[in-house]
């Protein structure tokens, strides 16, 4: 059912305005019937602007998918027509809406023909070859504690670190050239520390991109695939907030407006209590996180905002008493948005300070031996700025660009790897992008695009050109073809840090990738939507060189319906090659990856959902002596050939449950409360392989990681 409008507010007639003119409007109605955003799709100042400011503030019943909200976005026309002489008063100004948003009476002697609006249900257009989450589905993903971001891990692909930790090898990239964004923000880190949540406030994230790769022009300085993230607009309407507490932290968030309508002001925060939990059950290590956002906003003119948005993060965790995995990061982001006809200018500055730090400890018995020290580490400090520009328009109603710049400054006073010091230095980088999302016919859209960025990191220059295109042609009425092909660039001082992994010469160097990416899309019976791709990757740099190959599948079904949820599975082979050396397969290679996730609605609001995730064993392999004694290093007599062993980890499944209960209270407020538990049949996943010449080969395992949680959510 589509949204039905509540008020009955007129648009009022421009006082500037001349005869009579047409505006049509798109507008995107959320879950709680606001008007989120409006884009011009035909029409002209004044009116346009008129327009504009006057649909910003109406208020609808949602649009329904059984008895659930979802965002709509929908079609707008309004005529407005000079004012009559009359004997009478009569009001100044006429509009017209469409009839699924009620009718308002335009004062002219005959009534125009009404026109229904045009209504599609999903809120946002995918880009082609990417993966779109809202907000909404994303949280009921058991096993993610309410948290959207961390659905990924259950996309196609995503081959985790280990098991539950937000660190992946996406398509043969591994973690360190992943990259993150909010608002298009780089941060360096997008997650908390071990299962942690990410590490932006729910309630600001209105939807999660995930591009595997070949991803748009707008994305850049990163090897492997981006997850973006894009916060909600900013609410001038009404206050409103949200709070949960789950047992190992707790987080709120609040949104007020000011200034009669025309400003909000937002702050939220999540705080970890893990430490004293964690002392409890593993003594040895400490663990603790935090974050913090705040925003302002303010429309500045009808059709512009100035806005701050200031977030930070911090995680730390140790092993008897040294640091394992340390990282803070701050960002301050100055935004000024002005509307255009048919789309949005943005011109920003970004203030960051970062500081990471990743370490390898030795383990149990060795640990405490040398008091915890570890056998090596890598750390970056830096502080810089940056300014950017990006701009959205429709150049006719078959062709759209978008285009945008930025420079930055990062000065570094820390930059180490291992036995490699860099020193301090200051590095500069830049770039321009452009593409052009163009529909020559109806069955087909191409987005050719181009990225130029340029680099100087520890004072050696860079030019990278980055071309990049992708399609979507409509095979059948329920059947498309996606194409996606590009390069992308990423320079040594960009790499994400995971915790007891130090980069290898390769994920620490500055690399070239090479992205292809081919599939189908249907549209199937029952709401199931349905997707299989191809591709192939490669990654080139001084040091080596890293390639991926496989097949994806993702079997859909939208939450909102009574059963929900979807299967995806991915089939793959990852290499790796040293500057001297051949392929071989990269040991955190997993052939099968498989993830399904199934919500059911048992009414009453309540809502029941399970996911099964299993992956295959990826490689050990162990070099031993006759003379070896230890699985640490082999110690041969003179003359001797280590003997390398090698085999393949067995499977490893983990289930995990979610029971949720939410009740509607008046006002609009609510409270739900969660039952939820990762691995609840406590599997233990294998990590790695020892040999002993007297002994077959043992499989070591981590000792299963079960978090059992019970959260309590509340808002207004």
């Amino acid at each position: 059912m589509p949204p039905r409008r509540l008020d009955a507010a007129e648009v009022p007639y421009p006082a500037e305005g001349k005869g009579d003119v047409t505006v049509e409007l798109v507008l995107l109605v959320d879950t709680e019937g606001r008007v989120t955003q409006v884009m011009v799709k035909d029409g002209h100042p004044p009116f346009s602007t008129a327009a504009v400011d006057a649909v910003s503030h109406w208020r609808f019943s949602p649009a329904t998918r059984g008895d659930t909200p979802i965002p709509a976005r929908i079609r707008a026309v309004i005529e407005f027509h000079p004012p009559q002489a009359a004997p009478a008063p009569a009001p100044v100004s006429s509009a017209k809406t469409p009839r699924a948003l009620s009718t308002i009476d335009a004062p002219r002697e005959s009534q125009p023909t009404e026109e229904v609006a045009d209504v599609a249900v999903k809120g946002e257009r995918e880009e082609p070859s990417t993966i779109h989450l809202p907000r909404s589905e994303a949280r009921l993903v058991p096993g993610a504690f309410g948290d959207p971001f961390r659905i990924i891990e259950a996309m196609p692909g995503m081959n985790p670190f280990l098991s539950g930790l937000p660190y992946y090898f996406v398509r043969g990239a591994p973690p360190e050239s992943v990259g993150y964004s909010i608002d298009g923000v780089p941060v360096p880190l997008l997650f908390h520390v071990g299962a942690g949540p990410s590490t932006l406030a729910p309630p600001l994230v209105d939807a999660i991109d995930l591009f595997p790769a070949a991803y748009p022009a707008r994305y850049g300085r990163y090897a492997g695939a981006i997850v973006a993230g894009q916060t909600t607009q900013p609410d001038f309407d009404r206050p409103h907030g949200e709070a949960a507490a789950r047992v190992f932290d707790a987080n709120a968030f609040v949104e007020t407006p000011f200034d009669g309508g025309r400003g909000s002001v937002a702050a939220a925060g999540r705080y970890s209590y893990t430490g004293a939990l964690l002392s409890l059950v593993a003594p040895d290590y400490s663990l603790g996180y935090w974050d913090y956002q705040a925003r302002v906003a303010h429309r500045v003119w009808g059709k512009d905002t100035l806005s701050v948005f200031a977030f930070g993060a911090h995680d730390d965790l140790a092993n008897l008493g040294q640091p394992n995995f340390e990282i803070e990061y701050h960002r301050a982001d100055v935004r000024y948005d002005h509307l255009l006809r048919e789309g949005r200018l943005r011109v920003a500055a970004t203030f960051h300070h970062d500081d990471t730090f990743t370490a390898v400890l030795p383990e149990g018995s060795a640990a405490k031996a040398q008091g915890g020290r570890n056998v090596g580490s890598a750390a970056l400090r830096s502080s810089g700025g940056r300014v950017r520009t990006e701009l959205e328009e429709g150049l006719s109603k078959d062709a759209r660009i978008r285009a945008g710049a930025d420079f930055a400054v990062s000065v570094f006073a820390v930059d180490r790897r291992l036995d490699a010091d860099y020193g301090a230095h200051v590095d500069v980088e830049g770039g321009v992008y452009a593409d052009v999302v163009w529909r020559p016919s109806s069955p087909v859209e191409v987005t050719p695009g181009v990225r130029l960025d340029g680099y100087r990191t520890r004072g050696a220059v860079t030019w990278a050109p980055q071309p990049r295109v992708g399609a979507k042609i409509k095979i059948a009425p329920t059947l498309s073809w996606i194409s996606a092909l590009g390069m992308a660039h990423q320079g040594p001082t960009e790499e994400v840090f995971v915790p007891s992994k130090i980069p290898d010469p390769i994920d620490s160097s500055s690399r070239d990738s090479y992205q292809l990416s081919e599939g189908l899309e249907a549209r199937l019976p029952s709401s199931l939507r349905a997707r299989i791709n191809a591709f192939y990757s490669r990654i080139l740099a001084d040091a080596g060189q890293e390639r991926g190959v496989g097949v994806e599948a993702f079997l859909h079904r939208d939450f909102s319906q009574r059963l929900g949820g979807f299967v995806s599975y991915a089939l793959s082979r990852s290499d790796r090659m040293p500057a001297a050396g051949a392929w071989q397969r990269s040991p955190w290679d997993r052939t099968h990856i498989l993830s399904a996730v199934l919500s059911y609605d048992l009414g009453a609001n309540w809502r029941l959902g399970g996911r099964l995730f299993v992956e295959s064993g990826r490689t050990w392999s162990v070099a031993s002596c006759a003379a070896e004694r230890s699985d640490v290093s082999p110690r041969c007599a003179a003359g001797e050939t280590p003997v390398l062993h090698e085999g393949l980890l067995p499977a490893f499944a983990r289930v995990d449950v979610r029971l949720e209960k939410k009740w509607e209270l008046s006002g609009g407020r609510w409270i739900a409360g969660s039952l939820e538990c990762f691995n609840t049949l406590r599997a233990a996943e294998p990590i790695y392989a020892s040999y002993l010449p007297a002994h077959r080969p043992t499989i070591v395992y981590q000792p299963p990681i079960i978090l059992p949680s019970i959260g309590v959510d509340a808002g207004f």
